[in-house]
C-alpha cells in the first residue's frame, strides 16, 4: 500500500514545468494553536480530493504560500517569503541572504539526490517549504505544536517535520552553520516516502551530512575523545535501552541517550553500507514497525551484528513485540498526510 501511494503522489520532475500558477485555496486551520497550523487532512478530503498532475501541484503550492503568508503575519511583517523553482522560504533574511540560503538548498538537494540515487524521491505536491525563525523562542513555540503536550524534548539546530505538508525548520542562530543543517534535513525530506526506522533515517542523515562536510566528523570537532564515547556507550546501552533505540524512542530523549542514539545510528549505518548494493536493498525494504528486522536478510547478517561491532557482545537483537509504547521515526512531528507530505508512515 505504501509503495502504491508513493506512485500516486509523485510530483512531476523539477524540469518538467515552471513554478505553478497560484490558485484560490480554502484553508482549514487547527483551533487554539499558538501559531497558525493548517489542518492538512481536512484540506485533502475537501477541494483537493481527486486532484492530480499539475492541478494538484498548483493547489498544494498555493496552499503552502497561503500558509506561509498567514504565519508571517503572526510572526511579524519583518518576515519575508522568498521562492525558487523548488523551495519556498519564510525567514527574516534580507533579499540577498535569502537568495544565498535558497541557492544552498538547491545545491544541497542536487548533491543529496545524486548520492542517494534511487532511494531519493521528491514525492508530494508543492515546493519544499523551509522556515527560519529569528527568535529561538519562536522556533520552539512552533515545533511544540507537533509534540504531545507535557513532554520534554531535546534541543535541536533544525528539524524536518513530517506532518501533513513536510517541511524543515531551523533557528536563525544556526545560519552560520546552515549548510550541514540543510544537508541533514533535506536528507530526511528526500527519504520520507520510505517507512524506514528512526535509527536508519537519522544514520543516513548524519552520514550524508558528514560526507558532504567531512570536517564535522574529524576527531578535533567532537565533544569527547573516542575512548570516552566508547565508555559512554558501554555504560548506557543494555537490554532495555537498546529496544528504545530500535523503536526510535531513544532519539526523543533529553538526556545523553539522545546524543548516544545519533552516534550509534551513524556508526552502524556506516557499517551496514559497506556492501552498497545489499545496503540499498535493505533501505528500500526496512520498516520502522520492526526496526528493519524483517529486511535484515538483505544485508546478509543479523542487525544485532552491527551493534556488536560497536558495543561488543550483548542482547542487541530488535524485539518489536516488546515495544508496547509504539515506535518513532526520529526527529519528526505528527503522522503525514499526502500533500508534500507525504505518505511514509
Amino acid at each position: 500500500m505504501i509503495r502504491q501511494l508513493a506512485r500516486l503522489f509523485v510530483r512531476p520532475p523539477s524540469t518538467a514545468a515552471p513554478t505553478p500558477v497560484r490558485v484560490n485555496v480554502q484553508m482549514h486551520w487547527f483551533a487554539d494553536t499558538q501559531l497558525p497550523i493548517p489542518d492538512w487532512a481536512s484540506m485533502h478530503e475537501g477541494d483537493a480530493a481527486g486532484l492530480d498532475g499539475e492541478a494538484a501541484h498548483a493547489y498544494w503550492d498555493s496552499a503552502a504560500q497561503t500558509w506561509l503568508e498567514t504565519l508571517r503575519d503572526a510572526l511579524g511583517t519583518h518576515y519575508r517569503i522568498t521562492g525558487t523553482h523548488d523551495f519556498l522560504l519564510l525567514s527574516p533574511l534580507e533579499d540577498r541572504p535569502a537568495q544565498v540560503f535558497l541557492a544552498t538548498c538547491q545545491r544541497m538537494r542536487a548533491r543529496i539526490t545524486r548520492s542517494l540515487g534511487e532511494l531519493a524521491d521528491d514525492g508530494g505536491w508543492g515546493r519544499h517549504v523551509v522556515m527560519v525563525f529569528e527568535d529561538p523562542d519562536d522556533y520552539y513555540a512552533y515545533v511544540s505544536h507537533y509534540y504531545p503536550e507535557g513532554g520534554e524534548y531535546a534541543m535541536s539546530s533544525g528539524m524536518f517535520i513530517q506532518a501533513g505538508y513536510g517541511h524543515f525548520v531551523m533557528p536563525l542562530e544556526q545560519i552560520d552553520a546552515m549548510e550541514p543543517v540543510i544537508a541533514h534535513e533535506l536528507t530526511h525530506c528526500l527519504l520520507t516516502h520510505l517507512p524506514i526506522p528512526a535509527w536508519l533515517n537519522e544514520g543516513l542523515a548524519v552520514n550524508t551530512e558528514h560526507t558532504l562536510f567531512p570536517q564535522l566528523a574529524a576527531p578535533h570537532a567532537q565533544l569527547y575523545f573516542p575512548h570516552e564515547i566508547a565508555a559512554q556507550h558501554a555504560a548506557y546501552w543494555d537490554a532495555d535501552s537498546i529496544q528504545a533505540f530500535w523503536s526510535g524512542k531513544s532519539f526523543l530523549r533529553t538526556d545523553e541517550g539522545n546524543r548516544l542514539s545519533y552516534d550509534l545510528a551513524k556508526k552502524i549505518t556506516r557499517l551496514a553500507a559497506g556492501d552498497e548494493a545489499a545496503f540499498r536493498l535493505f533501505v528500500a525494504h526496512a520498516h520502522l514497525q520492526d526496526g528493519g528486522l524483517a529486511a535484515e536478510h538483505h544485508l546478509g547478517f543479523p542487525l544485532a551484528h552491527l551493534v556488536e561491532a560497536v558495543l561488543g557482545e550483548g542482547p542487541w537483537q530488535p524485539l518489536p513485540d516488546r515495544w508496547s509504547d509504539g515506535v518513532e521515526r526520529g526527529q519528526f512531528g505528527m503522522a503525514p498526510h499526502p500533500a508534500r507530505a507525504r505518505q511514509g508512515a
